[in-house]
C-alpha cells in the first residue's frame, strides 16, 4: 500500500511540474488606424481620411516578445533578433519581472523617456469569464475580460489550463492558466503566442539583465502619471499612444 501511494505521489508531482517552465514567443501588433478611429477629438471626416490613407494593414508584421518562466517567476521583454545583433536590453524596452512566490514585481517601465524601477505587489485584475473558445499555438484557450482603468478600455485574454502557470504577456496574470493572447480594445493592439516550448528535463533560467536600475516608483504613481499624460494629450488633440505603451 505504501509503495502504491509513493508511486501515485511521484506521478502526480511529475504531472504538476510539467508545463511550469519554458518559453513562449509572442507577436505584438499595434493597429494605429483602429486606435486613431477611437480618438474622441477627431471628427468623422478626419477618421475617414485616416482610414483611407493608412487603412492597409497587410504589411504589419508586429514585434516579437519573449516570456521566460519557471517555478520561481517570469520575465517578459522584447525578443532578441539577428537584426538587433543580440541586443535586447534597449533603453526603451519595458521588462516585466515577476516573482511568483513572493507575489512581487521588479519591473522596468519606460514612461515619456524616463526609466522607472517598480518593485511592488503584482497587480491584480478582476477577470470575467466568457463563454468562448479558440485554439492558439496548439492549445485550446478560454476567453476572459478585464477593464484597464488607466487607458479606459476593455482587455480580452485567452488562456489555457494546460499550462498550469498564472502568468502571461505584458505582466498580465490571475487566470487559472497561462495567457496566450491579449486583445486591447477590440483590435487596437493584439498580442498572440506563436511558439510555445515547455521544458521538463532541465531548469529554465530567467535571462535577467546584469543591471536593473531606474527611478523607484510604485504602480499607483506610475499609473497616475500615465493617466495624466493621456488626459492632457486628449485635451491637446494629440494621440497619447505615440509616446507611451498602450
Amino acid at each position: 500500500m505504501i509503495r502504491i501511494y509513493l508511486i501515485i505521489v511521484i506521478v502526480f508531482s511529475a504531472f504538476i511540474s510539467y508545463g511550469q517552465e519554458g518559453t513562449i514567443v509572442f507577436n505584438r501588433k499595434y493597429h494605429w488606424v483602429n486606435i486613431a478611429s477611437k480618438l474622441p477629438y477627431l471628427s468623422q471626416e478626419e477618421k475617414d481620411r485616416i482610414q483611407l490613407t493608412w487603412g492597409n494593414d497587410t504589411d504589419n508584421k508586429g514585434e516579437d516578445f519573449l516570456l521566460t518562466f519557471n517555478t520561481e517567476g517570469s520575465l517578459y521583454t522584447k525578443k532578441e533578433t539577428e537584426e538587433n545583433y543580440g541586443y535586447s536590453w534597449g533603453e526603451e524596452d519595458d521588462i516585466f519581472i515577476r516573482n511568483h512566490k513572493t507575489k512581487m514585481t521588479r519591473d522596468i517601465r519606460i514612461l515619456l523617456g524616463k526609466k522607472y524601477l517598480i518593485e511592488d505587489v503584482i497587480p491584480k485584475y478582476k477577470w470575467k469569464m466568457l463563454n468562448e473558445l479558440k485554439e492558439i499555438a496548439g492549445y485550446v484557450c478560454m476567453k476572459a475580460e478585464t477593464k484597464d482603468t488607466v487607458n479606459n478600455i476593455s482587455i480580452y485574454a485567452w488562456f489555457t489550463d494546460k499550462i498550469p502557470v498564472m502568468s502571461g504577456p505584458e505582466g498580465f496574470s490571475g487566470l487559472p492558466g497561462m495567457i496566450l493572447a491579449l486583445d486591447f480594445n477590440t483590435d487596437d493592439v493584439n498580442i498572440i503566442a506563436t511558439k510555445v516550448e515547455l521544458v521538463s528535463d532541465k531548469a529554465v533560467i530567467l535571462p535577467l539583465p546584469k543591471k536593473i536600475k531606474g527611478k523607484n516608483i510604485l504602480y499607483d504613481e506610475y499609473n497616475s502619471r500615465k493617466k495624466k499624460h493621456i488626459q492632457l494629450s486628449m485635451e491637446g488633440r494629440r494621440n497619447p499612444f505615440w509616446e507611451v505603451r498602450y
